[in-house]
């Protein structure tokens, strides 16, 4: 029993945001400037993370690009990411990504309430990355090496793809399609003092699938819309359910003479089973030298009931 409730629990500390299901945590976002824009972004560039939100966008790479967040969240969660991306000529890219979610301080208690210290959490995947060129359209994957961590209960290294298509409709509008968690689940063995032979468990991760629409003007003007079809399965007895998430991010480049760099800002909202979140957020690109740019990105996440505001930073790095 104390399995099934660790392991709800560990769903449960993302689950607002995407049903409760094996790796909802993932689809939480990597970075500032998705969640600013609510993770609505499948069909526009994401300077420093492409790969995570479609690898499709990879042949767009121009020169190396390097991505980092460092999310110090509420209730104890963080979130890190990292990403390194380069063009692979003539019509291709490739990229190097790592993710980690995790939570301190989870208090243990016995069968009769009493406190028996304290857990941590934390899962996560490696990811190799490519895409290629074809004309107007453009595909990619993602290859994934998963990892989940509950002090005395560890999963096995397991593997997962994710697929992802791009559609240059004009030199504005983009159309992006993906799906996630393709053959995609965390492997259990679990050790019973009673048994000689540890039992296996096998969590299967839903799928995710997201389509969405941008329009970029000028690289002025930036308006993105998507929606998510999310699913629930039935691991630990839960009824399955269906999700449909609506999402849509604006960001405008504003330009000050107050400031030797344009300042971006974002905001976004989204909308699942009735509910409506609101997000905000702004970015700064700050030119280093003659050949280099460093992106500081910015998003605020206010929270649900009593989790408090969280204030989430990345930074991408970029040759020009």
């Amino acid at each position: 029993m104390i399995k099934y409730i660790l392991i709800l629990f560990n769903f449960c500390l993302f689950a607002d945001y995407y049903g409760g299901s094996p790796g909802s945590s993932f689809n939480y976002g990597t970075n500032a400037r998705e969640i600013s824009l609510s993770n609505s972004i499948i069909s526009s560039y994401n300077k420093g993370f492409v790969a995570f939100n479609n690898p499709a966008l990879l042949p767009k790479i121009k020169d190396n690009e390097y991505g980092f967040s460092y999310f110090l969240m509420s209730l104890d969660r963080s979130i890190q990411s990292i990403s390194i991306s380069r063009p692979l000529p003539p019509s291709a890219g490739v990229g190097l990504s790592f993710y980690r979610v995790g939570t301190n301080n989870i208090i243990q208690t016995s069968s009769f309430g009493s406190e028996e210290g304290s857990l941590d959490s934390y899962q996560g995947f490696g990811m190799l990355s490519f895409g290629i060129d074809l004309g107007s359209l453009s595909a990619g994957f993602n290859f994934k090496a998963l990892f989940n961590d509950m002090d005395i209960y560890k999963s096995k290294s397991s593997l997962g793809f994710d697929l992802g298509f791009l559609y240059e409709i004009n030199k504005n509008i983009n159309l992006g399609f993906k799906i996630n968690n393709l053959s995609s689940s965390f492997d259990w063995e679990i050790n019973y003092l009673n048994q000689n032979q540890p039992e296996l468990y096998e969590e299967e991760i839903p799928l995710n699938y997201m389509i969405g629409l941008s329009y970029n003007k000028s690289n002025k003007l930036l308006f993105s819309t998507q929606i998510d079809y999310l699913s629930t399965n039935d691991n630990l007895n839960l009824n399955n359910q269906f999700f449909n998430r609506y999402k849509v991010g604006v960001e405008y480049h504003l330009i000050s003479n107050s400031f030797d760099f344009p300042i971006l800002l974002r905001g976004g909202l989204n909308s699942i089973n009735n509910n409506l979140e609101c997000t905000l957020g702004f970015g700064m690109p700050i030119k280093i030298n003659n050949s280099m740019i460093l992106n500081i990105d910015y998003a605020l996440d206010p929270g649900l009931v009593d989790e408090g505001i969280s204030h989430l930073f990345s930074f991408s790095l970029l040759n020009y």
